[in-house]
Parts: structure tokens; C-alpha cells; sequence
């Protein structure tokens, strides 16, 4: 019989939770999840993997998930959960508990879930596992070892001794009465789950073993919910209690009937989109562009019968984000995992696509669903943040949406995609049916990190889409590859969108997830992506398909490309200097208006561009001119500043609720002019932005010309996708922008006649020398012809990495190419050392979130650390948030015991801004520590504090930090400059 007294949970409850109620109900939970979670094909692929009928696997994997804090029954774990509850403890003095603890409890320390990992093998030897062969071999030991993962790390493999007897090993165990309640617990959960069959499969493939993993951390986690405790345990109470087979019986039968509704309620389970055509999913594209039309023929013509990967090249405004959303609905119907994760490059982009990616939901879910976005920065997202949590997965106040997949017919009311409280905890967010991110979400499942096993399970149920997937280093590329193998073994339709990759690097992304899908036929040959153009290989091994015929892009122009050879100065009176060149590029669209960008290589220099042409412009203008500005105070200040340009500056470098008010401003400026509140400026004064690469994938940003420093082609052609964008509608263009235009400032040495780019030392290491010398060389060779978009792209883009490449230095080239070839090749080797073994490989699962490399290599993206810093103001009277010190800075917050709120939390962090970690970082001291109640708060204890200091006339200085002096200026961003 098993003892009851035995506790499994008690924070927050008025007496201790039993473990056997607790492992009844994850076990029951983990029913719901396998029935609405796991879609019919995983559900399918682990009963073939054990040998079992799917309901006979279903059974077997309740029963597993219920084992899992079978490690709670030993004497330390019962000491430290009853240590203040001496009316619950006393048992622990009862014969066989008082005197069988095996080793001092005070010295020896085992966590409870490595605990079941080692006590499981020989339980599960005792009902009949086979037990044959090495430990790291069997499925009794994997499965002991997910069970012990459950807390998030794998531990090492079972030893043989736990085959025999775990004491032997772990005398922390406890033998006697421990041990026996051990055994009982097994016992009652394998009589009250029906006798689950047992398996004779000698292991599981690692990939189906990971998900199996997540899916019982869900379980557990869903079940451990203190409202759910607290009534199960009222409902024992009231009942048979736990003691007896029926009493255990009666609770299992209450949460089979609560499980469904509590997984609801979480927002995680499966969803679906409706049946049609690309024109029935997007009713509002009233003509499909030819990509979309080919991707839509090419795919339902193939009659898809299971996952695979879809590659998609095609140059910017092309419609490539509708084109995935509409293969997502296919190929997750295709491959049972018709969720969608659209995976993005920065947290801008991922912003701008959440409502995208919500409003095709709304419009073409089954039913309402969750969606989040996942980011470190989403709380930060109004848009997102507003939305008030749903309580449930579907909208009761609401009648139900009525589907007919056959007729294509639907009717009830609005679908609801906000994202609820479960889901909004940290680490669960990609457990939810359809969600947004940056690439790094995902990425980070091929690290050896705590709970990766979330990812593989939150993954394993959708459809990925990547975009931008030319938009990495060698570092984040290698990651990237090893992401696409374990999403082929995982069974997971991928789509993948880019506008200038190389068609090799193209092959490799196909090749690395068909190497992971592992196709019994072996991998097929992979084409070339033709651009425009698409490939799609089935994970199967399959035929892979391209388009019937060529596209015909609706993109098409001629890009004529302008290339100065300049000095890197800000001296207007060096003719061949950067600032002389700039002025004179721009002198058409200031003069007879139009829409310019100037995309600079640093956020430096971008400061210091802005600087130089609000200096040269407001000649004859007041002397507070700082660009055009509709709320100026007075009308006075307004006709100065009508005698410039509008002139605005955007990099990463604002603190977030500035810049989402400066990117706003340029999408009411630049952006499509059939869109609410966009108002294009006009007339004969031009409008200039002065960014950096922020504004090179996040914004759908039109210009007239763009003028851009040096950088690899690649970006150049991405830039370059800003010109001239839209084209439906065009919006009006003045007179001068006869063609589409891009100016690319190449830096040279001071009398330099060479063809050699000398990047000057400002840029660091932000572009490789070996690309920049390459890309200015081949715009060079084109001497003034123009590049056909698209025709021209691909083979320029490959041109650029050709191990041929004609140059007019070779020597100085070659050591350059040999410069970034070993670069990438260390970068590579990195992300090899630390990342997860590829699936063929993998065997034990400790590897998978355990790792011999030090901590601080293992991240998704290689660089210099940003750290969050939040601009303070202080004079006599204290520290205030504003520099004109109105508002205060809080020491506590609102809420209980001084807690902050949510929204005060975020309105805080809207002030804050990224500055790259430096030796300013050591030197800072108490005078930058946050007050000690932010500690409370993790997102508000690791911030900075720049004080600045207010004088009695109203005058800021800038805070001086080590050898840095740090401002804050609200047109300018954050201006740090070294004091010596």
C-alpha cells in the first residue's frame, strides 16, 4: 500500500501534496498532451519505434511521465520538504524511515531527480523491462534518463550498478521502508494507468526521446499548477483519499476529466488553418504575385505526404512572407505539424512581423488560438503587451468558430490569438501553437542550455519558417545548419526566405536538414535555387521539386549604382572627402525634394553624419534647428526649419521607447503609401534619414535613392531593396529620380589611386576586409552598367565568394580571402565545439544539455556583449528619470512588499538603451548600481545607471564612466566618447 504521508509538493498549500497524487495526475496530464499536442504522425512514430499500438504507446508514455518524481521518496528530499511542518513529519520517525537513510542527508546532497534517474532501471527491470546489453543502450536507462532530465539537464548515464541495486551507488536512496514505498508507488501508478504494455524496443531514436522529454516537462509543469493541487487535493480529501486503489482510481478519473480543459487554459495544443487556395488565405491580394502563383501550383500539384523543406530566393517586396505563410498551411497539413514558428534575424523584425503573422491567424484559424512573440525585448512591445491575456484558449463569451474543410465554409464570430498568462511565463512561450521570434529562440536548442528539450517539443509541432537566412556569420550559420539537421530528424516542415544567398550556401541549408531526416533512399542531388525561384526536397528523400517554368519577377528594374571613391573625412572642404560627396549626392533631393537614406557603417558615424549635415543645412535657420519638426512650439521655429531638409536619425543606440517612436515617424514618412496615417513628404523640400543597418531588413521603407558606406554586396543588394520598393502603388517621385539609385561611398587612403578599399579604423571588425575589396571590385567592373533585379542578383552574389576571382591586387586579396577564410573556419570550429552532437551522432542525452566548453562561448551569435543602460538625471534634490527632474526615479514599486508591476517594469525599460561592453563596464561602481529593491526584479537588476549630472542653469553632463563619457541626447541617442 503506498503511504500518502509521503509528500510531493507544499509551497503555497495548507498541508503537504502526496507524491502519488502528484505523480496520478502528471501521468493523466501527459494523456492530454499526447492527445492534443503530439499530432498523428509523432504519435504514429513512437509507437512504431516501440512497438506498440498508438493507444498501447499512449499508456506506456503516461506511465513514464508519472515516474517522475519517483525520486521524492527518499529521506532527504522528505526532511527538506516537512522541515517546518513537524505535525506532517512526524511518521518520519516511524521504523524503516528513521533508520534506513543510508548516508548523512547533511553531507551528501542528491537532487530528487537524479535520484529517479538512478532508482528507475531496476524498478522498471522488476515489471519486465528487458534488460540485455549495455546501460547507455536501453530503454529502461533512456527513459530513466528523460524522467531525470526533467528539471531541465540530463544527467550522466545510468551506471550498471542501477540495473542491480541503485543503493550501491546512491545510498541516499534510502533502503527499508524507502525503498519499498519506491517500489509500491511504481506499482500503484502501473494499476491505476491499466497495466501499460511494455515495450521490447531495444532503444528510441534520440530525436523522438527529446520531445518525449519536453512533453513531460509540460505535463508537469501544467500539473503542479498550485490551483490544480489545491483542488485535487480537496477532491482526495473529500473522496477515497490516496490510500486505496480506488480512492487512487477516483483521482485519476478527476483529472482525465480536468486535463483537457487545464491544457486549455495554458494555450498550448494543436491548431489548424482552413483549406483554399493562396487568393482564400489572402482574400485581401487581389493579384497573387507569379511566386506566390508558382509556389502554390508547385506544391499542391505535388500532393505532399510528409514534411520537407522549402527554400524560397526571391529579392525584397516579392511577397516572400505571404508565400511562407500560405506553404506553412500546406506543408504543416502535409507533415502534421501545423503550427508555425516564423523565425527572424533581430528583434525589430520579429516586431513587425507579429502583426502580420497575428492578423493571418485571426483570418484563417480553425478556431481561436495562442500566439506569442519571443524575444528579450517583447514585453516591450505594445502591441503585444496590450493585448489582454485570454483566460482560455477560446473565447466562451464568443460562439464558435464552424469550419467545413469540404466546403471551404465558416461561420461564428472573431478569432482570438492574444497569448495568456501561462504562456507569457518565461521559457514557455514557444509551446505555443503559432509564434514569433528572433532566430535565437529556436537556435537555442542546438546549445547545450537548460530545458532544450522545451524546444525540441515546441518545435516539433510546427512549421518553421527562417527568414533572412542570409543574414548570419560563419558562426551563427554553423548553428544554423545543425538547427536544420535536428529539425529534419525532429520531422519538422522548414521554410526557409532569402533575398541575395549564395547558391552553394543555399544547397548546404537543403543538405543539412535531408542529412538530419536521414531518407532511407539516401540524399538526393540539390539544384541550385534559380532567382526568383524555389526548390522543395521531402524529408523522405523524395524527387525535389522546382518551378515548372521560370518566374517572372514583379520587382524588375534596372539598379543603377554610383560608386565615389572617397576620404573618410567630415570636412566639406575636402572635395574627395566622405561629407563633400555626401552633400553633393544629396543635393537634388534637398533641393527639389524626394526621399533619401544614408546608411552608415557605425552608429558613431551615424551621429556624427546627422551632425554634419544638420550643421551644413540649418545655415539661416534658428539656432534650435534639428530637422524638421511638426510640432515645433512656435510657428517661427517652424518657418526656420522649413528651410532645410526633414532630416531624422535612427541606429540601435535610442532607448526602446524613443526609437519605436522614431521608426514609427519613418514608416509615416517612407512607408507604403496606400497604408492609414502614412503621409510621404512632399513638395520642394526633401526628407533625408541618417541610420545604420537597422533600417536594412526591419522597416518596409520606400526611398528615392539611397547613399550607403562600403559594405559586402550582399547588404548592398539588401539596401538596395529600399529604392524604389514600392511599386503598387508607386508612390509619387520628384523629377529628379528618373531610375533607381544607389550611391555607395567606397573609403580609400589620402592619395591612394589603387583599387584597394581601406576601411577606415572607426568600422573595427564589422565587415570583413576580404568582401569589402571584393565587392568594390566588381562594382567597379561593371563600369556604370546597371544590375537587372533580379536578373543580375544571383550571379553577383556568388561572383563576390568565387575562389576565382579576378582582382587588380591580387596579392593583398588573397590575404584578405585568407584572413576570412580562417576566421570562418574558428568561427565554425566554435559552433561545432559548442553545440548539441547531430542527431545521427547523439547518443547519451547528457550531451545534449551539458557541455565541456566554457559557459561564456556557448551563445547563439558571436560579438561584443551589449549591456542595458538606463540615462539617470541628479541634482541637490536627488535622481529623476528626465533631465528636466519631474519624475523621480522609483527606488520601489507599487505592488506588494514594493514589487513592481508589469507596466511599470516596462516603462521603465523603455528608457533604457544598448552600449557595447567595454572596460567603461569594470570601472563602474555603487553610483551605477540600481536601488537595491530593482533586485527583485531580474529584468530591472542587471541594468546600468549613467548619472547624469544637472547644474542649477539646467545644463547636463554627460556621465563619465572609466576613461568614457556617456550622454544621453534625445536627437542624437547615446554619445559615448573617450575622454582621453
Amino acid at each position: 500500500m503506498v503511504d500518502a504521508r509521503l509528500g510531493g509538493k507544499s509551497e503555497g498549500l495548507a498541508e503537504p501534496y502526496a507524491v502519488i497524487g502528484h505523480l496520478v495526475d502528471t501521468a493523466q496530464v501527459c494523456g492530454a498532451v499526447w492527445d492534443r499536442c503530439m499530432s498523428p504522425t509523432q504519435r504514429e512514430r513512437v509507437a512504431v519505434a516501440l512497438g506498440l499500438s498508438i493507444e498501447d504507446a499512449r499508456k506506456t508514455v503516461m506511465f513514464w511521465a508519472g515516474l517522475h518524481d519517483l525520486g521524492k521518496i527518499m529521506p532527504q528530499f522528505q526532511d527538506m520538504l516537512l522541515k517546518d511542518r513537524p505535525q506532517h513529519r512526524a511518521f518520519l520517525s516511524e521504523p524503516g524511515y528513521a533508520h534506513d537513510r543510508g548516508s548523512d542527508s547533511e553531507t551528501s546532497r542528491v537532487r530528487h531527480e537524479y535520484a529517479t534517474h538512478a532508482a528507475l532501471p531496476s524498478l522498471l527491470i522488476a515489471l519486465g523491462y528487458p534488460r540485455a546489453g549495455r546501460p547507455a543502450g536501453l530503454l529502461l536507462t533512456q527513459i530513466a534518463q528523460v524522467l531525470g532530465g526533467h528539471h531541465g539537464r540530463y544527467p550522466h548515464d545510468n551506471e550498471p550498478g542501477h540495473l542491480r541495486d541503485p543503493l550501491e551507488s546512491v545510498p541516499e536512496l534510502g533502503a527499508g521502508r524507502w525503498a519499498q514505498q519506491r517500489e509500491e508507488h511504481v506499482q500503484a501508478l502501473y494499476e491505476v494507468l491499466g497495466r501499460p504494455p511494455i515495450p521490447q524496443a531495444r532503444a528510441l531514436p534520440v530525436p523522438l526521446a527529446v520531445a518525449l522529454a519536453g512533453m513531460i516537462i509540460v505535463s508537469d509543469w501544467v500539473a503542479s499548477q498550485e490551483h490544480v493541487v489545491s483542488g485535487q487535493q480537496q477532491a482526495a480529501r473529500a473522496g477515497a483519499g490516496l490510500y486505496t486503489p480506488a480512492g487512487l482510481k477516483a483521482h485519476a478519473l478527476r483529472m482525465e476529466r480536468l486535463a483537457a480543459g487545464l491544457l486549455e487554459d495554458a494555450g498550448v495544443g494543436r491548431v489548424a488553418f482552413r483549406d483554399g487556395g493562396f487568393h482564400d488565405l489572402f482574400p485581401g491580394i487581389d493579384r497573387p504575385r507569379p511566386l506566390q502563383l508558382s509556389v502554390e501550383a508547385g506544391l499542391t500539384g505535388a500532393r505532399l505526404a510528409g514534411p520537407g523543406v522549402l527554400l524560397v530566393t526571391a529579392p525584397t517586396g516579392e511577397g516572400k512572407t505571404e508565400t511562407a505563410l500560405y506553404a506553412a498551411t500546406l506543408m504543416g497539413r502535409a507533415g502534421g505539424a501545423e503550427g508555425i514558428f516564423f523565425a527572424l534575424p533581430t528583434q525589430a523584425t520579429a516586431n513587425q512581423t507579429y502583426g502580420r503573422l497575428a492578423d493571418f491567424a485571426r483570418a484563417n484559424l480553425l478556431h481561436s488560438s495562442q500566439l506569442t512573440l519571443l524575444h528579450g525585448a517583447a514585453d516591450l512591445y505594445v502591441p503585444y503587451t496590450d493585448m489582454t491575456p485570454a483566460s482560455s484558449v477560446l473565447d466562451e463569451t464568443e460562439p464558435r468558430i464552424l469550419f467545413d474543410r469540404e466546403s471551404g465554409t465558416r461561420e461564428g464570430a472573431r478569432v482570438s490569438v492574444e497569448a495568456g498568462r501561462w504562456l507569457r511565463e518565461r521559457g514557455r512561450g514557444i509551446l505555443a501553437p503559432v509564434a514569433v521570434g528572433t532566430i535565437d529562440q529556436a537556435l537555442m536548442g542546438v546549445l547545450p542550455l537548460k530545458r532544450n528539450a522545451l524546444r525540441h517539443f515546441g518545435l516539433s509541432g510546427k512549421t518553421v519558417i527562417v527568414d533572412e537566412a542570409h543574414a548570419y556569420d560563419a558562426y551563427t550559420h554553423a548553428l544554423m545548419l545543425r538547427l536544420l539537421e535536428w529539425l529534419g530528424a525532429l520531422r519538422v516542415p522548414v521554410v526557409l526566405l532569402s533575398a541575395t544567398l549564395a547558391g552553394d550556401i543555399a544547397q548546404g541549408m537543403v543538405r543539412a536538414y535531408l542529412s538530419g531526416a536521414a531518407p532511407s533512399s539516401g540524399l538526393p542531388d540539390v539544384p541550385a535555387p534559380a532567382y526568383p525561384g524555389w526548390i522543395y526536397a521531402p524529408a523522405d528523400g523524395g524527387r525535389v521539386i522546382e518551378p515548372a517554368e521560370p518566374l517572372v519577377s514583379g520587382q524588375k528594374r534596372d539598379l543603377h549604382v554610383e560608386v565615389h571613391r572617397v576620404r573618410h573625412t567630415y570636412d566639406p572642404a575636402v572635395v574627395d572627402g566622405r561629407l563633400a560627396v555626401l552633400l553633393q549626392t544629396l543635393d537634388s533631393t534637398v533641393a527639389r525634394g524626394g526621399c533619401a537614406a544614408v546608411i552608415c557603417t557605425t552608429v558613431a558615424e551615424a551621429q556624427q553624419t546627422y551632425e554634419a549635415l544638420h550643421a551644413h543645412y540649418r545655415a539661416g535657420c534658428g539656432d534650435d534647428y534639428r530637422g524638421w519638426d511638426e510640432t515645433a512650439p512656435d510657428d517661427q521655429t517652424r518657418r526656420d526649419a522649413e528651410a532645410g531638409p526633414r532630416l531624422r536619425l535612427l541606429h540601435a543606440r535610442f532607448p526602446a521607447g524613443r526609437r519605436a517612436d522614431l521608426t514609427a515617424e519613418a514608416e509615416s514618412w517612407f512607408g507604403r503609401t496606400d497604408k492609414p496615417g502614412v503621409r510621404r513628404p512632399m513638395g520642394a523640400r526633401g526628407a533625408v534619414i541618417v541610420a545604420t543597418q537597422v533600417i536594412e531588413q526591419s522597416l518596409d521603407l520606400d526611398f528615392d535613392i539611397v547613399v550607403s558606406d562600403l559594405a559586402p554586396l550582399a547588404m548592398l543588394l539588401q539596401r538596395a531593396g529600399r529604392i524604389w520598393r514600392h511599386l503598387e502603388p508607386a508612390p509619387p517621385r520628384p523629377a529628379w529620380a528618373e531610375k533607381p539609385q544607389l550611391v555607395v561611398l567606397a573609403p580609400v587612403g589620402k592619395g591612394d589611386s589603387s583599387a584597394l578599399a581601406v576601411p577606415p579604423p572607426s568600422w573595427g571588425e564589422v565587415y570583413t576586409p576580404s568582401l569589402l575589396q571584393r565587392t568594390l571590385e566588381l562594382l567597379t567592373g561593371l563600369e556604370g552598367a546597371p544590375i537587372a533585379v533580379p536578373e543580375d542578383v544571383q550571379r553577383l552574389v556568388d561572383a563576390v565568394y568565387a575562389p576565382e576571382f579576378p582582382s587588380s591586387a591580387p596579392e593583398k586579396l588573397m590575404e584578405h580571402d585568407f584572413e576570412r577564410l580562417a576566421q570562418d573556419m574558428a568561427s565554425s570550429g566554435l559552433a561545432e565545439m559548442v553545440a548539441i552532437p547531430p542527431p545521427r551522432t547523439a547518443t547519451s542525452l547528457h550531451r545534449l544539455t551539458t557541455s565541456d566548453a566554457d559557459e561564456e562561448l556557448v551563445r547563439t551569435r558571436l560579438g561584443i556583449d551589449s549591456v542595458q543602460v538606463l540615462p539617470v538625471y541628479e541634482n541637490d534634490s536627488g535622481r529623476w528619470l528626465d533631465e528636466e527632474c519631474t519624475l523621480p526615479l522609483p527606488v520601489c514599486g507599487s505592488g506588494p512588499e514594493g514589487r513592481f508591476t508589469r507596466r511599470e517594469v516596462r516603462d521603465l525599460l523603455t528608457l533604457v538603451a544598448p552600449v557595447a561592453y567595454g572596460p567603461w563596464r569594470t570601472a563602474c561602481g555603487a553610483a551605477h548600481q540600481p536601488p537595491q529593491p530593482w533586485n527583485k526584479e531580474p529584468r530591472l537588476a542587471r541594468l546600468v545607471l549613467l548619472p547624469h549630472r544637472v547644474n542649477g542653469d539646467g545644463q547636463v553632463e554627460g556621465a563619465v564612466v572609466g576613461n568614457v563619457r556617456i550622454t544621453y541626447d534625445r536627437v542624437l541617442g547615446l554619445i559615448t566618447e573617450r575622454m582621453d
